[in-house]
This record gives C-alpha cells, structure tokens and sequence, in this order.
C-alpha cells in the first residue's frame, strides 16, 4: 500500500482496522481448491458396538487426524455439520510438486564457497496452484486487485527476497462457492489469526508459532526477527450467533528495531454450523 499509494493512504488504511471497519479480509494460501479442514468435536466410538467395529472406527479416526484439506464439496459439508471425519486429505495428496535444485555451502567463518564441499543437492517443495480467498468492501475492490498484481511481480510467502514465492500468472474473480446455513451457530476461519479481547473464546482449535521477520528495506535492520506470536490456525471453529463479518486484530510491538510494525492477525469467517457447545 505504502509503496504503490504512500504513507498516508497507508495510515488511512490501518486505521480503518483499528477502527472496525476492514476493507480487506485475506485468507491463507490453499493448494489448488482445497480448503481446511474446519475443527469441530472429537469424534467418538461407540462402546456398545462390536470390538472389531470399535477398532475399525479407531482407525478411521487416526487416519482422518492426518489430514489438513478437504474439497470444496466436503468443506460445505461441514459448513452444514455434515461432515463425518472421513474424504479427509494430507498435504502430500494436494498435488505437491517437488524439484531438486543446487545449493552453494558457505563457510561461516570466510564467507566464502567451502572448496571441499562447494555444491550439494537440495529438494523443493511447492504447489502449482495457490488460491486466497479475500473480503473485499465493493469500494476498495480496484485497489485489492492493484495490492495483488503487486505481489504476483514481488513474490509471495515465506523467502520471497531470494527468489521463493514467485507467481507465473493470477486471476482475481468472484467466488460463491461457500453454502451459507440458515441455522449456523458459529464460524470456522479462514486464515491464521490472533482473537481481539471481545472474540468468542468457545470452539475447536489449533495453535502455531509465528517467527516472523521484518521485510523490504526493513531487512537491513540489526535485529530483524519479530517476537514470536501464538495464533490460531486456519480451520479453527468457534460459537458465535450470528456471525460477525471479521474477527481478530492487528498486533503491535514485535518488533524491537521498529515498534511501528504491526502484524495482520484477522480471522477471514465463514458462517457454520457447529454442535457440542456446553449449556
């Protein structure tokens, strides 16, 4: 925002978030039209079936903990707790690729090229499709799309400074895929996020580190590891009627080196239906 529209349209548009009015949700990077697994109550075992059947089910559920993605017709389902834990698939059948490519070894103490060991292999990991899903306020959706094609020519993700993250092409078009139940009673989140003090705190969840470093010219500071921040993953489901438009906030102070950093930590939601919530 800050390099395509200047500081003060950047301020202007943090603000907007510190005010409650979000012009932009992002979710986080999917392979393909896989989704996440939306979290919900441990699935039990009938103690009154046969112990062969008890086995075969404790199986099944072992297999389905494995898993992260779902499709998108699956992922409706459980949009209407429907989902029974099963068709559940783990990232290596998400159509991961993978390459082998040449690293140089660098001596710590020269800096330079280790003679002996100069050149070793190195496998790659990568999915030829990634899709966001974004929640764009109608009168910001030219400038979401001016964002984006910005970050399909600077790269995306994780070590994009060296090379990683690099888009061949992008589309940005509507999706109404997403089946919205008329009695949901909570939402699962499309993006990694940190809860605001007022969130719903009752739900099915998983937790991540996140160690994130400064970035762009910005990378030239001494220090420029961020704290670490505990977050929520993307999948996790909570209780709430109805469901707001966003949840979680920006957080401030991880970094030392420039306190004015501020970190993205929203929840993209989706309306759901969700059962076991205690009375």
């Amino acid at each position: 925002m800050r390099y395509l529209h200047g500081k003060d349209k950047l301020k202007s548009f943090l603000e907007s978030y510190d005010e409650g009015t979000p012009p932009l949700l992002v979710s986080n990077g999917f392979p393909g039209d896989f989704l996440p697994l939306p979290l919900t109550a441990p699935l039990t075992i009938g103690k009154e079936l046969p112990r062969a059947e008890q086995i075969k089910q404790f199986r099944k559920h072992k297999e389905a903990k494995k898993g992260r993605y779902v499709t998108v017709k699956e992922f409706n389902r459980a949009l209407n707790g429907e989902h029974d834990g099963e068709h559940v698939i783990p990232a290596s059948e998400t159509g991961e690729k993978s390459r082998i490519t040449l690293k140089n070894q660098i001596n710590r103490l020269t800096s330079t090229t280790d003679k002996e060991h100069p050149l070793y292999n190195f496998e790659e990991y990568y999915w030829p499709e990634i899709t966001i899903y974004l929640k764009v306020s109608d009168d910001f959706i030219d400038t979401a799309r001016q964002l984006f094609q910005y970050v399909a020519k600077t790269g995306y993700g994780k070590r994009k400074s060296i090379g990683y993250g690099e888009l061949e092409s992008m589309t940005f078009e509507p999706f109404k895929g997403f089946e919205q139940p008329e009695k949901a009673n909570g939402f699962v989140s499309l993006s990694n996020f940190v809860p605001a003090a007022d969130d719903p705190r009752e739900g099915y969840w998983r937790l991540m580190v996140k160690y994130g470093k400064l970035g762009e010219e910005w990378a030239s500071e001494d220090n420029v590891f961020k704290k670490p921040l505990l977050m929520l993953e993307a999948g996790s489901t909570f209780f709430d009627t109805p469901c707001q438009d966003f949840y979680g906030c920006l957080v401030r102070k991880l970094s030392t080196a420039r306190p004015e950093a501020v970190q993205y930590a929203f929840a993209l939601p989706v309306p759901m239906v969700l059962s076991g919530k205690s009375k």
